[in-house]
This record gives structure tokens, sequence and C-alpha cells, in this order.
């Protein structure tokens, strides 16, 4: 640990012993005092040598988690909503796998976030997708930022209960600079400025690029496992500055382009530079030195090989058939207007196979739309409690009661047995398209409903009236409803079930066990198939006689060539 005094601050600066990508702490590329190398620059020296041609990539959360690193190739890695994932910042935008904006002094992006328990968790939800502290230890990234002066304090913060409480903030400092860097930080908390240690689990994450105001660019965001990265020695022939770079072609090493950077200054033949190549994503690296007379020729490629990606497509959390689908015989699709027998505070229309519609007078805060329940089939709760709503708002995102606020979505539904309704908490819902899967069963009776009705909960009941409201604006805002499926656990037929599953990071020679456990923990279950893999979607069908009866999760296990595992559990069970 290291301590530097910064414009009269004490910064406490966690370093590591091995070299990293850039300097130590903030891998800083100083772009701006580098020449601009020509396609046509003659190569001073030999090429430095390299250790290995091959590392594996660190193990990275949102790599794992959401089988989907933070690199900005679409709009899920940070959605564009100004109040919802990020603050005090504007002019945002996304092209070519790079965010952009402009922050005010402490603006910040959120990559994390939960609603503490006062609204129904999906997707994203940092309450269903904790950071475990145990396994992630540092951040890197790769930023650009035009502040006028160096060394300007930045901050990764984070939240264990999600939400911006104070009470509930942790965060550290870092050095932030001028032009592209690859900045990897140690996640301890700085207690003079934070209540909250990095330890047990974390609901929220947030970056913020500077204390002044800047306009950045960011090119990747990973929060990974630094016990997970392997070491790259590089030995140069000559001396100068040690260069990294992804594509071996030094004309476009220029100040726009985050596709290079500085490792370290060696000296001499001697000056070998060993680093961990854990804070950087998968790709190809090559290396080259310069001592002012232009660069040497590139090294051998190293390459950062991508871990398997696991997905199990099938069984999942949205199940399998639905109650509209299997009992009304006709799915709640929106292809024609049976499919809805009220709207109230709603004028509702079926344009395309979709119901468009606007909330109404006298209640703008309280628009719906009645699904049809077939006569004297009420929806029986215990075999159907997988909900999926797939549903579009226009507008921005606000939270506040209101107009252009009441970004939030709740069921409602009446028991066929007994005069009552019930109302299930809010559902947070983000401006564009939205796709929310819910298992019902998952809620305690306090979690779900609001208010929470004594002696009630989902399962178990006959329901003769089932209600979506889109939100609660007190404006009016457009909302266009795709479908909404309230289905059962995926089951077998005929004693199999097929299994579908993909790597998206395919490599050819991997291959894929299929195991299938009674819970969705522990990697503990039995092996019921194995065989080669392959890219795209596989289907590796199970039987009863392999699993035994009964609720089944399923978990997959794939090794790439260079014998790399990945291991990833379904998101639902499956009934054989």
């Amino acid at each position: 640990m290291a301590a530097r005094i910064w414009n009269g601050t004490l910064m406490t600066l966690h370093l590591r012993r091995n070299r990293t990508f850039a300097s130590l702490v903030v891998l800083a590329v100083i772009l701006g005092s580098l020449s601009i190398l020509t396609s046509s620059s003659a190569a001073a020296g030999a090429a430095p040598s390299v250790s290995t041609a091959q590392v594996d990539e660190s193990v990275d959360f949102a790599t794992t988690q959401f089988l989907d690193p933070w690199d900005f190739s679409n709009k899920t890695d940070l959605p564009d909503h100004a109040q919802l994932n990020h603050f005090k910042v504007t002019n945002t935008s996304r092209s070519g796998g790079v965010f952009r904006g402009t922050s005010e002094p402490f603006g910040f992006l959120r990559f994390l976030q939960s609603w503490d328990n006062s609204g129904l968790p999906w997707g994203r939800d940092g309450a269903i997708n904790e950071i475990d502290t145990a396994t992630y230890d540092r951040i890197s990234f790769r930023m650009k930022t035009d502040l006028s002066q160096p060394r300007t304090g930045g901050r990764v913060v984070w939240y264990d209960c999600g939400q911006l409480r104070a009470e509930c903030q942790g965060g550290t400092k870092f050095v932030s600079e001028p032009g592209w860097h690859t900045y990897d930080v140690e996640l301890q908390n700085d207690p003079a400025e934070y209540p909250v240690a990095w330890q047990g689990k974390i609901r929220g994450l947030s970056l913020i690029p500077s204390r002044m105001a800047t306009n950045f660019e960011l090119d990747w965001v990973r929060l990974y496992d630094s016990s997970t990265g392997q070491n790259i020695t590089v030995t140069p022939s000559t001396g100068g500055d040690l260069y990294w770079d992804a594509d071996a072609n030094p004309a476009n090493n220029t100040a726009s382009n985050p596709g290079w950077g500085r490792v370290d200054q060696v000296n001499g033949t001697n000056g070998a530079t060993t680093f961990n190549a854990g804070a950087f994503p998968p790709g190809r690296y090559f290396f080259y030195t310069d001592n002012g007379s232009g660069p040497s020729a590139y090294s051998a490629p190293v390459k950062i090989d991508a871990r398997p990606r696991v997905q199990v497509i099938n069984p999942d959390l949205a199940g399998g058939a639905s109650y509209a689908k299997k009992v009304r015989k006709d799915p709640w699709d929106f292809k024609q207007p049976s499919d809805m027998w009220l709207t109230p505070n709603a004028s509702v229309q079926i344009v395309g196979g979709k119901a468009v519609g606007v909330n109404t007078t006298p209640d703008l805060t309280d628009s719906g739309v009645y699904l049809a329940v077939k006569a004297g089939k009420p929806i029986n709760t215990t075999q159907f409690h997988r909900l999926t709503v797939k549903v579009f708002y226009a507008g921005d995102f606000s939270l506040a009661a209101t107009p252009g606020g009441g970004m939030n979505a709740r069921l409602a539904w009446h028991r066929a047995d007994a005069d009552v309704y019930m109302t299930s908490d809010d559902i947070v819902v983000h401006p564009g398209w939205n796709t929310i899967t819910l298992d019902l069963n998952d809620f305690t009776p306090q979690e779900l409903m609001e208010p929470y009705v004594p002696g009630h909960k989902w399962k178990g009941l006959k329901i003769d009236q089932f209600r979506f409201d889109p939100h609660e604006d007190s404006g009016v805002r457009q909302f266009k409803i795709d479908h909404i499926h309230l289905s059962r656990d995926d089951r077998s037929a005929r004693k199999k079930f097929t299994v579908k599953l993909r790597d998206k990071a395919y490599e050819p020679g991997s291959t894929v066990k299929v195991f299938v456990d009674t819970d969705d923990s522990g990697f503990d279950g039995t092996l019921v198939a194995s065989q080669a893999l392959k890219g795209g979607v596989n289907k590796v069908v199970i039987h009863r006689a392999d699993t035994g009866r009964g609720k089944r999760w399923v978990y997959v296990e794939v090794t790439d060539p260079s014998g790399t595992v990945s291991r990833n559990y379904s998101t639902g069970p499956v009934k054989m």
C-alpha cells in the first residue's frame, strides 16, 4: 500500500507488485505526449519476445453473471437512461463498442443497482445479481477524458443495499488522467469518505469518471477476480518504452484510438517486464518498443483466451406452457381484442399484434389491462406462477409522483373463492422495450404484495381476474404490450426433456457435460450426458431414467480446447 499527496489530499493507493499494462495503479498511457506513428515508420529494432502465446481470461463478473461483458457492444451493458443508469451525465451515446458522455463534477454511471426490497427485482437488478466480494477484488476499465489538468480524482463507488443511501455506500479513489488510460483499481474502501467496506454481498456499483467536469469515453469495464489472472513476460531487444497494440498496425495508434497503449518503460535488452493480464479483456495483443526513433518490429501475438460463456437456454425462468395457451387455447399475444376484457383508465387498441395504449382519465395513475380468463377455468396459481411481460414505454425515466414519473408497473388479481383483490409491489420499468420475467413463487407474501394481505400468498389460489397495470404516470404516457405469459415449470414429455444450451464464446474442439441437481447451487449434481460442443444452439436429450422423478435444475460444464472450464445453471427447473 502506498500513499501520495495530491493537491493537499492524502490519496491511499493500493499497488500490485506485478507490473500491469500501463502504470501500476492507473495503468497510464499519456497519449498527448506520444508522437503519432505512421505505416511508413521504419522498424527501429528487433521485435520483443514474449513468454507465452496464450493466457486465459480472468473471471469477470458481467461475463459470468450476464454472459455479456461490459464492453458496450450492446445497449444492455449500460442502458442510456438519465436518473436510472447515469446521473449528472449528458450528451450520452454508444457506437463502435464505446460509451461516450459529458460528466459534471462527480457525475456517475451505474453498472449495477437494486431497489432495496421496495420492488420486485427482475433482469439485471442487483438484488438478484449480487457481487460476491470474496471472488471479485479489482475493477479495471479503459477510459479517455479531456481533463485540462492531470491527476484528477475519480471514484469507484458501491452499495450494499443497492440504493443511493449514504449509510450503504463504500468507495475508493483513483487518479483520472487526460487521454486514453487503462485503470486497474483494488477494491478497498476509503473509510475517511465512505462507511461500507468491500465485503459480503454488493448490490450497487457506480463509476465516477472525475471530480471535475469532463467529456469521457469508455471502451470496457471489468470487475474481475485477480487470482485468476495470468502473467505475461515481455523481453525487449532494445531500450525505450514498451507498448501493446491490439491489431499490429502502427498507422492507427492515434490519440483517438483506444486499441493500443504503453505497458512500461524498459531499459536495454535486460528490461524484461512481467505483468498480470487479468485486468484486460480477451483478444490478441502485440508488443513493440519505441526509443524515440520509431516503433520496433512487433512481437508474436499473445492471445487472452475468452473463457466459455455457458448459457442453458431451456429449461429457464420463463417456464413452459402458459395458462392462456394451455387452458384458454389462445395465448395473451394481443393479436385480437378478445385477449383483453377490460381496460380501465386506458385507451387501448390492437395494432400489429400489440396492445397499444395510453393512460386516460379519470385516474391517469391507475390504468390497467384485464386479461381474458376462461369462464369456469380460473388460474391455478400452484401450477401457473412464471410471469413474462414484454412491454414498451415511450418517454423518459422517473419514479416521481409527477407527470413524466410513475415508471413502475404492478399486477392485480382477484380470488375466485373469495371476494378479495390483491395488488403486487412495484415492478420498476424502463423506457423502451422491457422483457420482465418473474417467478411469483420466489417472493414471500410480504415481498410480493402491497399492501400485504395476511394469510395470502401466490401459491394455492384460484384466480378469476388477472390484471397488468403498465405504469403510474400522472401525465399521459404511451405503452405497447407485445405479450404476457403466465406459465408453469418446464416439464418432460414421454419421460424425456430436450436441454438447449450454447457457449457464447464457442471454440471448435470444446466439449460439454450436462448435469441435473435438486437445487440451483453447489454444482454437486448427477452427470447425465456428455458430448462434443458445436457452435450455436446445442440440444441434449435427458431421460427420467437418469434424472429421477421430480423437479430438477440443469447445469452444464463446457471445457474449451485449452482446458478452461466454465459452468452455469439453468435459470429455472424442469419437472421430470
